[in-house]
């Protein structure tokens, strides 16, 4: 599924629709792929504040801290694997966190970790900026994010695909399909 993004505001509420989803089915993982400064963060803060207790929730990028924890119900691990190596596992920290209770884990820069250690089923989301006729900037001053955004939809599951299934009408109502953009 792809769809397009016009504002911040399209990728925050993609990314609370996308919790309503999976609060609702047994699916904790989302792995999210764009490059620097491609709304990767922006999704999880939406991601973030639609579950309960995510209004007090303070979503920032875990480029430096590797992981943070958000005071949601269930649990948000919000990690960044941007400064491991290709190959890698999750660090120990996170996998004992994880198998601790059942939260959320919102990866970015999921194309660091092992094929081994993904997980089985998962939502993928990739942002790439998509030019086109009146695009603007979207979260920074930066002239190169001069672009709407395309956000491409994956399952990997048979429980993820049967959530996106569930999902695609209302995005499909919500957002733009990329098809007829």
């Amino acid at each position: 599924m792809r769809l397009v993004l016009t504002s911040p505001e399209d990728t925050m509420e993609l990314g609370a629709m996308l919790a309503r989803a999976m609060s609702a089915s047994t699916v904790r993982n989302l792995y999210l792929f764009a490059d620097l400064g491609g709304g990767k963060t922006t999704l999880a803060r939406g991601f973030v504040a639609a579950l309960p207790g995510g209004e007090t929730a303070e979503v920032a990028s875990p480029s430096f801290t590797l992981c943070n924890v958000y005071p949601t119900r269930p649990e948000v691990l919000h990690a960044d694997l941007y400064r491991l190596s290709e190959g890698a596992s999750l660090p120990e920290e996170m996998e004992e966190m994880l198998d601790d209770g059942d939260p959320f884990l919102l990866l970015e820069w999921p194309e660091y970790l092992a094929p081994r250690y993904r997980a089985e089923e998962r939502i993928d989301v990739s942002l790439q900026p998509a030019d086109g006729e009146g695009a603007k900037q979207l979260d920074n001053d930066d002239k190169s994010c001069k672009a709407f955004r395309l956000a491409s939809i994956e399952a990997r599951g048979e429980k993820a695909g049967a959530l996106l299934r569930d999902l695609s009408p209302a995005l499909w109502m919500r957002f733009l399909p990329a098809d007829e953009a």
